[in-house]
């Protein structure tokens, strides 16, 4: 238990502590944009003592699951990100945003299109058979996951995540 509470180095992050909070879908992003009920949520485990929160998921493309999803694929999301970050930051805590891209697991009515996987086998979890990617859409996920980083680190988090289990675009 001694080491638990005391600090560790990740890379060039300096962690309080040892205790991690995974990335949970909590659909408190109306629209993509942050609100006050996300960030009261984040704020609590902040204060409670947690070394590095991890939200998610956070949509990098229009194909990446719904708007109930972070925002990190429009620049009109980052000064909402901004403010969280800043008010977890004031509690001590560091802040990862997971980048996600549900793949062949998206439902298309959430989306409003058709689904996009590296093949178009389909999904148990949808039932729906995705279309298969082209070499454009997989340069395309790839300069979206960039550019979700590239918002993520203009936001004031200290990390990214790649969500790349569970049969999501990556894996």
């Amino acid at each position: 238990m001694p080491t638990l509470l005391t600090p560790i180095e990740i890379g060039r992050l300096q962690l309080r502590n040892r205790i991690v909070m995974p990335a949970m879908h909590l659909l408190y992003t109306p629209d993509g944009e942050v609100s006050e009920r996300f960030t009261a949520f984040y704020e609590e485990r902040a204060k409670g003592g947690a070394g590095l929160l991890i939200v998610g998921g956070c949509a990098v493309d229009e194909y990446s699951g719904g708007r109930e999803l972070i925002g990190l694929d429009h620049d009109r999301f980052i000064p909402g990100l901004e403010r969280f970050t800043t008010a977890i930051h004031a509690h001590g805590a560091l802040v990862a945003a997971q980048l996600y891209q549900a793949g062949r697991y998206a439902h298309s009515f959430l989306i409003g299109r058709q689904a996009i996987a590296p093949s178009p086998l389909p999904s148990r979890f949808t039932h729906e058979t995705p279309r298969e990617m082209t070499r454009e859409d997989i340069e395309n996920v790839i300069e979206s996951y960039a550019a979700a980083a590239v918002r993520a680190r203009k936001a004031g988090f200290d990390a990214v995540e790649i969500l790349a289990s569970a049969g999501y675009i990556i894996s």
